[in-house]
């Protein structure tokens, strides 16, 4: 949508692209207390519909999305997609892709999520705990895991949305991500 905004509803299966993570954004910081919740909120939902803030994107052209805000959401998201893959369901991915500008190196970490390499960087100190969160997470489930995943893969392909705004182009990127931050209020229950 060449210099126009646009705004919509999109469920987390149908997120498509190669997200690009710019340098005026802090890395990735959520600790086991956010994906905790997240995981919790998403299984407590049982299906329903489930909103997430907003991911607010800038188009680059070919498929390829600047992250204004919304990051840390995909982020997780993507390690979730990535865990039921690699743990129970080979079909469970994530039609995107994230690189972040400040990590060289960050894409084909989110895809290895090798612990001997989480110490390089902070970013992937991060992305490496909420990983193990997640394994943790539903390791609680013991003999039952393999369901649990099923269903939860299902949740969040389906009834887990975001409201997917798409920036014009001709919005300064850095300008709209302070807008968007500035005094934002914490997440509660």
């Amino acid at each position: 949508m060449q210099g126009t905004e646009s705004l919509k509803i999109l469920s987390v299966g149908d997120i498509a692209g190669d997200f690009f993570v710019p340098s005026y954004q802090r890395g990735y910081r959520w600790t086991d207390n956010e994906v905790r919740q997240l995981l919790d909120d998403i299984r407590a939902s049982n299906g329903a519909t489930y909103y997430l803030q907003p991911i607010v994107v800038k188009g680059r052209g070919g498929g390829s999305w600047e992250l204004v805000d919304g990051q840390q959401r995909l982020t997780t998201l993507y390690l979730m997609f990535h865990y039921l893959r690699a743990a129970h369901l080979p079909s469970a991915i994530a039609n995107y892709s994230i690189t972040y500008e400040t990590r060289p190196g960050s894409q084909a970490y989110l895809e290895s999520l090798s612990g001997g390499l989480a110490s390089t960087n902070i970013d992937f100190f991060h992305m490496f705990g909420a990983y193990q969160r997640i394994e943790a997470w539903f390791a609680q489930f013991e003999h039952r895991t393999v369901h649990e995943a099923t269903r939860f893969y299902g949740f969040l392909f389906d009834s887990v949305k975001v409201l997917w705004y798409e920036a014009p182009e001709s919005v300064d990127s850095r300008d709209l991500f302070t807008r968007l931050n500035v005094g934002r209020i914490p997440l509660t229950d």
